[in-house]
């Protein structure tokens, strides 16, 4: 039966949505900051509060976490800065070597002669050299935002749940709390494994590429650690780069590209099949399917940044979604399907209350 009421709020909901993406895009640097101090604030918001409890003021503990924080991005920037200064510097040695290649390429599948003036590769890759070396400031500037939004944060987190009990009913009051303390706990989770898994990634892919003597290894490494945060095809892209390169640097030589191939390769499939699954388990409970999906559509809102922002993106969507009435359908249908183990815990929280009133009746005669 046609329905004229749902019919306008479904089309009222379509239109929210198109509304809130353009603004989205258009606002995309203020906001994408603000959603990075999100972040990091979910994983350094315990190590305050573990500070707070070693008696040390919010204030001062804020701004211990942070300058710590700041002296490493200010340590691994500048190292990663200098080793994209002597890549730059190198730049014209690995394009004749790349030139050698694409021509012994075109001689041996008789491709046409012209095919390198075509593709204009190397202007590309110096173009995209120098792009990433200019926009180290303003890296440096978003990074500055991102402090200042994040201190702030730390600083009235005591007061949230106050603010917002002050400001609301009671019960949605209770609904919000749990609701922002999912979103926490599993936000929070997958940001803390993925920062240690990257990590752990990143260190072996450094020493690996530094004894099998492939050049820039710490850039090596920083990719590594940054692709890791794009789901399914970051791995794949940050493997195909690297070997590229080795085999720009090394052949006719294919021991170090086959050594290098395959570190990258079995250092990606064991931690990134293996230990992160095992370490994350069902907590994020999100389809491979709405996960890529999401990852093409952050994509596009704000092109490589929103692809390191999906996943986290996607699970607050996910878990709001859940939580209000008439959205829920859109929420189970994000998920994996499976509910077995939500199942157990409820049979056993059945269980229980069942238990309770007779051991109390038994207790009572």
């Amino acid at each position: 039966m046609f329905d004229p009421q749902r019919l306008s709020s479904v089309s009222l909901s379509v239109i929210a949505v198109i509304a809130v993406g353009a603004v989205m895009r258009l606002t995309g640097g203020l906001i994408v900051p603000l959603v990075f101090a999100v972040l990091f604030f979910f994983v350094f918001a315990p190590v305050v509060d573990f500070f707070g409890r070693l008696k040390i003021p919010r204030l001062i503990a804020t701004v211990i976490v942070l300058l710590l924080f700041l002296a490493f991005g200010f340590l691994v920037g500048l190292i990663l800065y200098s080793s994209i200064q002597s890549l730059l510097r190198d730049f014209p040695r690995y394009q004749v070597r790349l030139n050698e290649l694409l021509n012994e390429l075109i001689l041996r599948f008789d491709l046409p002669a012209g095919l390198i003036r075509e593709l204009d590769i190397n202007r590309r890759v110096s173009s995209f050299l120098f792009s990433i070396s200019g926009g180290f400031m303003s890296f440096v500037n978003a990074l500055v935002i991102v402090i200042i939004y994040l201190f702030f944060m730390l600083l009235e987190k005591p007061y949230m749940r106050n603010k917002v009990r002050a400001a609301l009913k009671d019960h949605t009051t209770r609904k919000i709390t749990i609701v922002f303390a999912h979103i926490t706990q599993q936000i929070g989770r997958y940001v803390s494994v993925k920062l240690f898994v990257s990590g752990m990634t990143a260190v072996i892919i450094f020493v690996g590429f530094t004894l099998i003597g492939v050049d820039f290894p710490f850039i090596w490494g920083i990719l590594t650690f940054m692709f890791n945060f794009i789901p399914s095809i970051g791995s794949i892209i940050v493997t195909v780069l690297s070997v590229t390169f080795t085999i720009i640097q090394f052949l006719p030589d294919w021991s170090p590209v086959i050594a290098a191939a395959a570190l990258m390769a079995s250092s990606q499939l064991i931690i990134g099949n293996i230990i992160d699954p095992k370490l994350l388990g069902d907590s994020l409970n999100l389809s491979p399917v709405v996960i890529l999906v999401m990852l093409l559509f952050w994509g596009w809102l704000w092109g490589v940044v929103g692809m390191f922002l999906a996943v986290p993106l996607t699970v607050a969507l996910k878990i709001t979604f859940e939580n209000i009435p008439g959205y829920e359908p859109a929420g189970i249908l994000m998920g994996t399907g499976n509910f077995r183990k939500k199942n157990r815990r409820k049979g056993r929280l059945i269980g229980r209350s069942r238990r309770t009133p007779t051991t109390q009746n038994t207790g009572r005669t």
